[in-house]
């Protein structure tokens, strides 16, 4: 039944680096976003997010990325799963100003839908106004493929334990990226807690 509200904000300077990683496994609603002005050259941002929304759950997203200086880099990625009722809204914006020549932007969602009683949405926006730049954004969004349930179900797992698995492949690959070994092995121990309880242990 909590509700969590986490917004960020930064400007980079010159040759910054800001790398954000962020995951929402529980709670009832979430609002997540972040707003960051790549002001100096060369500066880049990261943004990885993994989730799971379920339980008539809901997760708002908004990450915007303003490209200010030359030669600056973005990427925004998001990976999660939705079931049972969960409503999920992802926005994100990549801006380049005048100015921001040589920069690039990537932004991509992967979705796994595992439910038909979900609402997912995405938005991905890419504004410019400098020529010599790139933007990317890309969205992969389905259900599980049958022959892959069944192959799984052939080795003796249910269909709950093949989506419970499906899920903490993609959160686990998010919390790879986390370079603190302590909250590594915490994030390992409350999925399998997590994992435990779904399938009655």
């Amino acid at each position: 039944d909590t509700s969590c509200l986490n917004d960020i904000g930064a400007v980079l300077k010159d040759g910054a680096s800001l790398n954000v990683i962020q995951l929402v496994l529980d709670g009832n609603r979430n609002y997540m976003g972040s707003r960051v002005v790549l002001e100096g050259d060369g500066s880049t941002f990261t943004s990885d997010i993994g989730y799971i929304v379920e339980n008539g759950g809901r997760l708002d997203m908004n990450y915007s990325a303003l490209h200010m200086g030359k030669n600056t880099e973005s990427a925004i990625n998001a990976a999660g799963v939705l079931k049972d009722r969960a409503f999920k809204l992802f926005r994100g914006t990549i801006d380049f100003s005048k100015g921001a020549a040589g920069s690039v932007g990537n932004e991509k969602e992967d979705v796994l839908l595992l439910d038909d009683n979900v609402v997912n949405q995405t938005i991905p926006l890419i504004l410019c106004a400098e020529e010599d730049v790139e933007g990317n954004h890309g969205a992969t969004i389905g259900e599980l493929g049958e022959d892959i349930l069944l192959y799984m179900q052939s080795r003796g797992l249910s269909r709950e334990q093949v989506y419970e698995e499906m899920s903490r492949a993609r959160i686990n690959a998010v919390c790879g990226k986390i370079p603190d070994t302590a909250t590594r092995e915490f994030m390992a121990e409350y999925l399998e807690m997590r994992g435990s309880k779904r399938n009655g242990g």
